[in-house]
């Protein structure tokens, strides 16, 4: 009896470590991605520098923009995750094909 209630209680154990380890698919990034997102970096894409405040958006077909706040001049990009590689976030423009990264992308509290 007394190694019947040791082995249960191992198993429990085991049942409540394994389900606070697994992991919900929705806590990816990508599953938070779509929206406006607000970056407090400063970010340089060649002719156009978009300071502090910049506005970035994502929707579920991996399409965004990218301007600031009440400015017309915004670029479109196509986005995907680098594979193979931690938070890497590669942004292809629609204006003739040019490309950034963002490392360490995170969506976190609607900044980015």
């Amino acid at each position: 009896m007394n190694n019947m209630l040791k082995y249960t209680k191992m198993l429990l154990l085991f049942v409540l470590v394994l389900g606070l380890t697994s992991c919900d698919s929705e806590e990816e990034t990508e599953y938070n991605l779509p929206g406006e997102w607000y970056t407090s970096e400063e970010i340089d894409f060649g002719a156009y520098t978009w300071g502090r405040g910049t506005i970035m958006t994502f929707n579920a077909r991996n399409q965004g923009t990218i301007g600031s706040y009440g400015d017309p001049n915004y670029l479109l990009f196509r986005w995907n995750w680098v594979s193979g590689a931690y938070n890497l976030m590669e942004l292809e423009f629609y204006d003739g094909g040019s490309m950034a990264y963002i490392e360490g992308a995170m969506a976190d509290s609607y900044s980015f």
